[in-house]
């Protein structure tokens, strides 16, 4: 939905001009007094977008489109109000009523269209929002992620790779690169991505916390150790980091840390799978059968396709000398893949 913040922000400037706002009655007032004109009804719908009311917005862009049914913004403003407001197949039956030949045009039509999962449907018209608007940073941001998802992993590489020549100053750009060069195996090449993404965005904390993954894979703990600590200084909330942070630290040597991590993690979240594994782990490590047995327990009750932790509670239930409980957890992790 960034992206969609980010274009409603600039419909908004746009219809501001600059100029002080009306107040809605004023606004209201100027729609009974000029029916006939959509413009009325256009800035009170981007009046209404701007204060998250999109389904108020919604008939006042509808009206607009009515009054000016070859209008391109008007039928643009009322298909990113639907998809704003979680009606993205209607969005797509407008769009598809009234179609346009714009950049914004295509590019809402390639966002609804991956809203609607229909990756593969997206590519084209997202293809010609670049082509028609080759300057414009969120389409090839667009376009690349989508052709990732569709597995043109070479072609999204190597626009993301033009992208972050021509769009140095766009965060998104940079981490999508790093993105697709981690899942390469590209890892040294994924951490100056993202060192170049978290130094344009500072405060972004899944930006950091996909940083502190890359420089994990190149063997850069103390490194992946800050980054970790700074994604959940932004946003201490995070479930996955706060795992992501207690397995650094045990990589690290930091039991203590490690075992902290991943209790802040279930206080967040009592039913995470990864969070009551690592901690069975440590139990049994400290000869603590019985919690780990607890744990592990849990994490396949959490999720029970986690195969490491139906073996360890194989293990587990040997060492408490269960033999029955033990030869059932060991058939359930034979059986899964």
């Amino acid at each position: 939905m960034a992206r969609i913040a980010y274009m409603l922000l600039l419909a908004a400037a746009a219809g501001s001009g600059g100029q002080s706002v009306p107040s809605e009655d004023e606004m209201r007032r100027a729609i009974a007094a000029h029916p006939r004109d959509p413009r009325p009804q256009t800035e009170y719908g981007i009046f209404l977008m701007r204060q998250n009311r999109a389904g108020e917005a919604i008939p006042r862009f509808q009206a607009a489109l009515d009054l000016d049914p070859r209008s391109a913004d008007a039928v643009y403003n009322l298909g990113l109000a639907l998809l704003h407001n979680n009606q993205a197949q209607a969005a797509l039956d407008a769009l598809d009523k009234h179609p346009a030949e714009t950049a914004d045009y295509f590019a809402l039509r390639g966002i609804v269209l991956n809203a609607l999962n229909r990756e593969p449907e997206a590519v084209k018209p997202l293809r010609r929002a670049v082509a028609l608007d080759p300057n414009n940073p969120d389409s090839l941001y667009d376009l690349a992620v989508t052709l990732a998802k569709t597995g043109a992993d070479a072609e999204a590489s190597a626009l993301l790779n033009q992208g972050r020549r021509r769009f140095p100053k766009v965060a998104k750009i940079h981490a999508a690169s790093g993105m697709m060069l981690y899942a390469a195996g590209q890892n040294d090449q994924a951490v100056q991505a993202y060192e170049e993404a978290v130094r344009l965005e500072p405060d972004a904390a899944d930006l950091f916390a996909a940083l502190g993954d890359a420089y994990d894979a190149t063997g850069k703990l103390a490194k992946a150790e800050g980054a970790y600590a700074r994604s959940l200084r932004i946003d201490p909330a995070n479930v996955e980091c706060q795992v992501k942070y207690g397995r650094n630290q045990i990589k690290l040597q930091n039991a203590g840390k490690a075992e902290a991590a991943f209790r802040r993690a279930l206080a967040l979240d009592a039913h995470n799978a990864d969070a009551h594994f690592e901690l069975g782990k440590l139990a049994n490590a400290s000869a603590n059968t019985a919690e780990a047995i607890s744990h592990f327990e849990q994490a396949v009750v959490a999720n029970p396709s986690l195969k490491a932790a139906w073996y360890q509670l194989s293990l587990s239930y040997r060492r408490a000398g269960q033999e029955e409980k033990s030869r059932a957890a060991k058939e359930k992790f034979q059986k899964l893949p």
